[in-house]
């Protein structure tokens, strides 16, 4: 009886193991929250589409080629044009028919570079029905306002040898607080 047991979860356990085909399910975001995880973030009009080759960073595909407007998070300046894949709740390859109807277009893009290919989330944010415009103009009143101390930790900004750098930079102050006042200490009771 143990034995079946035994072999029932191994085989229960392996099957969780075992990856199920990929799907796309749609993440729902607050807008703020989106912004603010984004590691680049970007106003810019969609001039035309460009088929990249397959990389290490990038699977390959229909980009869009767009030119930057403004630069509100993440590399890039204004006037230059960089690769981008549109933001759709799909994990699809984009066709080059996908990528058309998107030129002429201005819109914001957030997400994060792989190579230089900006990759959006693959979500959905709330509140759906802004336009590109009130998506712009609200992005730039979420940025402004999370310019505080905490922002970067908020947003997971911080590299982590940032963080060791400063943990560290304590310690050492704390050991030599701690060591200056031992020193004193024996110097009192020896005088």
């Amino acid at each position: 009886m143990r034995r079946v047991a035994f072999v029932v979860f191994m085989a229960a356990c392996g099957l969780l193991l075992v990856q199920a085909p990929a799907s796309a399910r749609c993440v729902v975001l607050p807008f703020d929250t989106a912004v603010r995880q984004a590691r680049v973030v970007w106003w810019g009009t969609v001039t035309g589409m460009q088929h990249e080759p397959p990389t290490s960073d990038f699977s390959g595909g229909w980009t869009l080629a767009v030119r930057l407007q403004d630069v509100l998070k993440g590399p890039g300046s204004v006037g230059e044009t960089h690769p981008a894949i549109p933001a759709l709740c799909s994990m699809t390859v984009f066709s080059q028919k996908d990528t058309e109807q998107y030129v002429g277009q201005t819109l914001l893009f957030m997400g994060r570079l792989q190579g230089d290919v900006l990759v959006p989330f693959v979500q959905v944010f709330k509140p759906q029905g802004l336009s590109p415009e009130q998506q712009y103009q609200r992005a730039l009143k979420d940025l402004t306002r999370s310019v505080s101390p905490l922002a970067p930790f908020e947003a997971g900004g911080l590299p982590l040898w940032v963080i060791v750098a400063v943990v560290l930079a304590v310690a050492v102050v704390l050991v030599a607080a701690g060591t200056s006042f031992v020193s004193r200490r024996r110097r009192t009771r020896i005088g």
